[in-house]
């Protein structure tokens, strides 16, 4: 599986609103943040949109725009506006709508977006390796299949017919992964440490889809350079500015990461676990997953389980 994939597999989404904002004349509301991921596409009109960390942008009719982490955020009609506060609550899947400004007449700005959980026990690892913000312009080819994926979403939502949760995973997938393939091709933005920069870099891209296409391999800061066709000393350097991190102390994170998810959601047994993560034995197993989580994979099993039911 490559790197996206693999990505928006272990983070699990699910839908659990969507919904329309509109506003009229003079207008503004700021939500705070939560834990639920946020997204939207323009349907008519334009605002200013403000994210917590993140320099102001301008939305235009067409534009898609993805909150990966849950931060806060502000829309305004326009910058001198003070915004009222907003509800981020979920609510069960129907289109909710809610109205900002001015009642009478059409309103001048209209978003179609909603929000969606990611599940446990990954969800943390999230904002380590994607940005706050991900908008993509009405420009852009990859806002045309993220606004059909949207409208697919929004029928499914509304609809009871036979097959409708599997398909609103899918189309959730197919959203997700549509953005962060647009983020991480994208050259000539700058944009902090993470898997997405790291993938626009040949080089680093390249060992990457390598060790997420075979988690289980024995591989070394050796084997990961020679995919990158760099010394181990230049590939060290440039993953780590790339990624954020140490390219050992990512893959430690990305297995942990993963054994978790089978620990949580298959409950095998360690020894399966650990060779699917890529240790020869369970011990050696055990004692890096308690070095990496804090508790033994047993008692992670038992307790991330007891607290899912």
């Amino acid at each position: 599986m490559d790197p996206l994939s693999s990505l928006v597999a272990l983070m699990r989404p699910q839908t659990v609103v969507s919904k329309v904002v509109s506003g009229s004349g003079r207008w503004g509301v700021r939500y705070p943040g939560s834990t639920n991921a946020g997204f939207g596409v323009v349907m008519a009109g334009k605002c200013h949109l403000l994210v917590e960390n993140c320099d102001p942008i301008e939305l235009a009719e067409g534009d898609f725009i993805l909150l990966p982490t849950g931060p806060g955020f502000t829309m305004v009609s326009d910058l001198g506006v003070e915004p009222i506060g907003g509800d981020i609550r979920p609510t069960p899947v129907r289109l909710v709508k809610t109205h900002f400004g001015q009642i009478a007449g059409e309103p001048d700005f209209q978003l179609l977006g909603g929000y969606f959980l990611f599940g446990a026990p990954n969800v943390e690892m999230l904002a380590q390796v994607v940005p706050t913000l991900i908008h993509i312009k009405c420009t852009d080819n990859a806002t045309r299949r993220i606004t059909n994926a949207i409208n697919s979403l929004r029928e499914e939502a509304l609809d009871q017919r036979p097959g409708r949760d599997l398909i609103l995973q899918r189309l959730i997938d197919v959203m997700l992964i549509e953005a962060l393939r647009y983020k991480s091709e994208k050259t000539g933005v700058s944009v902090r440490p993470g898997l997405l920069n790291a993938l626009a870099d040949d080089r680093i891209g390249r060992a990457l889809t390598s060790f997420h296409a075979d988690v289980a391999r024995v591989w070394t800061v050796g084997s990961l350079a020679q995919e990158a066709h760099l010394s181990r000393t230049a590939f060290s350097e440039r993953f780590t500015r790339l990624v954020g991190t140490p390219p050992m102390t990512y893959l430690i994170k990305w297995r942990m990461a993963v054994a978790k998810d089978m620990l949580h959601y298959e409950q095998l047994p360690q020894d399966a676990v650990a060779a699917a993560v890529g240790y020869k034995s369970a011990s050696a197993f055990s004692t890096a997953f308690r070095r990496e989580v804090g508790r033994a994979p047993g008692e992670y099993a038992r307790i991330s389980q007891a607290l899912a039911i």
